[in-house]
């Protein structure tokens, strides 16, 4: 058992708003990008609504995740038991009414990643048998597969510290998409204005990590720090109602995606094979400055 913090990734959508926006082209090895503009859709996405009866909250909450997929994050409302905890984690394959086909095996890493507060737990996929090409992956299979559809359920049977039962099982299901080997592109990344909310919104090209997007993206408005938070995707910067001029996105190439691709490299990358590949490890810089496009909040999923 492991503490974190004490010592211890095209889906289909629905169709969405067009609107012109301005972004930023790429310049990876000078760290800063330069206005550019473009055409974007907002309302796609693959992002769900949490379950507000079930105990337990589970991230990413989307619909379709790469078939390389590599973790979970389960949020509990108070500490909870531990030792022994994946008895009460399965991986099951379902058809489309959601019946079980057939139960995952032995599909976690089974080491307890906990936070500070033992109120969060990282559930691991085995990296060994999602990395495409490593010996697990070949000679046992990988534990997702494209088009499938597959349910994580947590039993009730898990314990608070205290010695509580939660009320009801939590379940997630999911549907298993492409593969992803490509990094997270800052340049491709939308930015505007959601009316009426003083929120600048910031859209990556895909689903990033919900953790690592937490730590490693930051924002400062007129050159003061603003409060960044993550919401159906999307990247919230508050800023004033009225008056703020520009701001700045500081990203640190650590960032990664569902696929464990980050920003400096790619999850699935050959060393030996790509001797020559240039990993980024400056922050990057996005500048954007008003006026940016305006979208109203009923365009946004």
């Amino acid at each position: 058992m492991r503490a974190e913090g004490a010592g211890s990734r095209d889906r289909p959508g629905r169709a969405g708003v067009v609107f012109g926006y301005l972004t930023e082209s790429a310049n990876l090895r000078g760290r800063r990008f330069l206005p550019l503009l473009a055409v974007a859709v907002i309302g796609s996405t693959s992002i769900l609504s949490a379950d507000p009866d079930s105990p337990v909250r589970i991230e990413p909450a989307v619909e379709v995740v790469p078939a390389n997929h590599l973790k979970f994050y389960l949020h509990f409302p108070e500490s909870m038991e531990r030792g022994h905890v994946f008895r009460y984690l399965r991986l099951v394959e379902i058809d489309e009414a959601g019946k079980e086909l057939a139960e995952v095996p032995e599909p976690f890493r089974e080491v307890e990643l906990w936070d500070e507060t033992f109120t969060r737990m990282t559930l691991w996929f085995h990296p060994g048998r999602q990395k495409p090409g490593v010996n697990l992956n070949v000679e046992i299979g990988p534990i997702l597969e494209e088009g499938r559809r597959y349910r994580l359920e947590i039993s009730d049977e898990w314990k608070t510290e205290s010695g509580d039962h939660f009320e009801g099982s939590s379940t997630h299901e999911f549907v298993a998409g492409p593969l992803d080997d490509k990094q997270p592109d800052p340049a491709n990344w939308n930015i505007f204005e959601i009316t009426r909310m003083h929120i600048v919104a910031v859209k990556p090209n895909e689903v990033l990590d919900p953790e690592s997007a937490k730590k490693r993206i930051h924002a400062f408005v007129d050159g003061e720090p603003r409060k960044v938070s993550f919401v159906n995707g999307l990247i919230h910067i508050d800023v004033n109602r009225t008056g703020w001029k520009s701001g700045r996105l500081i990203i640190d190439p650590r960032l990664e995606d569902l696929a464990g691709n980050s920003v400096v490299r790619p999850f699935n990358l050959d060393l030996e094979a790509d001797s020559k590949s240039i990993e980024i490890t400056d922050p990057i810089e996005i500048e954007f400055t008003r006026p940016i496009p305006l979208v109203s909040p009923f365009a946004l999923p």
